[in-house]
């Protein structure tokens, strides 16, 4: 009896690490949650102003944000950018990461930690520079100041993303292919490339939804143009009207779907490694 009582004992409190676990996890993911639920509900008031819980619903502020020129410009715009970004980040962060990976080692740590140092220097710090250089090159508040400002923040992560599929890559089918007779370009097109797709497709997402969302940089570039993020921030400073809560639900939603497509279609990038 004593002996069964003890394992009791000792089973219930092996189960305490494990509960506690569950309630801090449980905690963590309602913070990051709660204020996105709220917000949703939110955008579904029929009243003008922002109230929690709201006290009727409706479309009335989609309705707005979907036939108002202002919000139409800016989300146009943007995407715009973002569709150009993608294509030119995603080629000029694939040839960074093959010259990384096969190219000579001398030097590779300071040339990788360079070419990716956007990703944790200050926006801020890079907007003021890249203002700098537009105005040098009289090209700010324009498409020629817009998209090389968005592919300095872009490219950082193809180069990530392409680079850690790259290290799981085998090298060997490459070289089967290449005695064959394929030349190396060739070799590359058609055996590497396809089998490192989900990097690309994760650093194609990445670059659209950076791109999308960024805000500091084309601050300091912008003048009349708006972007998505800049209508949000113009509209702030007047007033805090329910339109605010519409358009951060569509471009929640929209991130929401890509990145479920880079879950079921893509890869995760962790700890330097592919994990499926």
């Amino acid at each position: 009896m004593g002996k069964k009582l003890m394992s009791n004992l000792e089973g219930y409190r092996s189960l305490w690490p494990r509960r506690i676990l569950v309630i801090f996890s449980s905690l963590v993911l309602f913070f990051l949650t709660a204020p996105l639920v709220i917000l949703i509900i939110q955008s579904f008031t029929n009243e003008s102003y922002l109230s929690f819980p709201p006290p009727t619903y409706g479309t009335r502020w989609y309705t707005e944000v979907i036939y108002s020129e202002d919000w139409q410009n800016a989300t146009f715009l943007s995407l715009t950018i973002a569709i150009i970004v993608t294509p030119l980040s995603l080629v000029l962060g694939t040839l960074v990461a093959f010259g990384l990976e096969r190219g000579p080692k001398k030097g590779k740590q300071t040339i990788q930690a360079i070419m990716i140092s956007p990703m944790v220097l200050p926006h801020i710090v890079l907007g003021l520079g890249l203002f700098k250089i537009a105005l040098q090159f009289n090209i700010s508040d324009s498409l020629w100041a817009f998209v090389p400002a968005h592919l300095t923040i872009t490219i950082p992560f193809v180069i990530v993303t392409v680079g850690a599929s790259l290290q799981t890559f085998n090298i060997s089918l490459e070289e089967a292919a290449r005695s064959l007779g394929a030349s190396k370009f060739w070799a590359v097109w058609y055996i590497t490339l396809p089998i490192i797709s989900p990097g690309l497709i994760a650093g194609a997402i990445f670059s659209f939804i950076i791109s999308f969302d960024e805000f500091i940089i084309t601050f300091f570039l912008a003048t009349f143009q708006r972007t998505l993020p800049l209508e949000m921030f113009s509209t702030l400073m007047y007033q805090v009207k329910p339109s605010i809560a519409a358009v951060s639900a569509l471009t929640l939603a929209i991130t929401a779907i890509l990145t479920v497509v880079l879950m079921f279609r893509g890869q995760v990038v962790g700890g330097g490694k592919i994990i499926k």
